[in-house]
């Protein structure tokens, strides 16, 4: 497991006060300083003691191996117990996996048990770095150039501030694998307007060869109870 640090953060009340939005319907103006605000997200999510993730991919290729989604719970600093669900040529297969510490254990197809395996076996980053403070989401959210507001966008009946940005491809690699780490990847992230909290990431770019393809990351249950250890079998 190597070493990490934390940056350091603000003051809470200060975080969610650079957030807030100027106006509160669909549409709005957003955040008034975006990059100000994607710093206090990615500090708020570091601070989380638990998220749980779901990532859904579309515009996929019909050919090779292909990540379709994949959801479960993160605890810092870099666990993660839930499933990645994949799809080979037309055969689906939903894989369960479990991260601790840098290993990733898998229950593969047509087996009965966990056994342990690399992230390049699944097409997939280590689903650990997802709440890794030092590669993991939080580390996107400052990451990217051109940060610009969005305005707001409604979901679900709920409004979120949009921020946009474009982010290296060899950075998002870390936990989403890509075809050519060199291509830019555009980012839209949706911001809860109260907390500052960042609820969706939508990626897009160059995952698989022949075009573009979008991941949306939704983030919810910020600091429900959750323990994840390495499995026995």
């Amino acid at each position: 497991m190597h070493a990490r640090g934390r940056r350091a953060l603000l003051p809470v009340g200060a975080a969610v006060v650079l957030a807030l939005t100027s106006c509160g319907g669909d549409g709005g103006d957003g955040v008034a300083d975006p990059a100000a605000a994607l710093e206090s997200a990615g500090q708020l999510l570091d601070e989380a003691s638990s998220v749980r993730f779901t990532v859904d991919g579309s515009d996929l290729p019909d050919s090779g191996t292909v990540v379709v989604a994949a959801e479960g719970v993160a605890v810092p600093p870099d666990s993660f117990d839930g499933e990645i669900r994949i799809r080979s040529g037309a055969l689906p297969a939903t894989i369960p996996v479990v991260s601790v510490d840098g290993r990733l254990w898998a229950q593969l197809p047509l087996t009965d048990g966990y056994e342990e395996i690399t992230a390049d076996d699944i097409d997939f980053g280590d689903p650990g770095a997802l709440i890794d403070p030092e590669q993991g989401v939080s580390s996107l959210l400052t990451a990217g150039s051109d940060v610009t507001s969005a305005g707001q966008v409604r979901v679900d009946g709920d409004v979120y501030d949009q921020v946009e940005s474009v982010l290296p491809g060899k950075t998002v690699d870390r936990i989403l694998a890509i075809s050519d780490p060199g291509a830019e990847i555009q980012a839209t992230w949706a911001l809860d307007p109260e907390s500052g909290r960042l609820r969706r990431a939508t990626l897009t770019g160059a995952f698989y060869p022949g075009g573009e393809q979008t991941y949306t990351v939704r983030l919810d249950d910020y600091d429900a109870p959750a323990e994840i250890s390495a499995p026995t079998g």
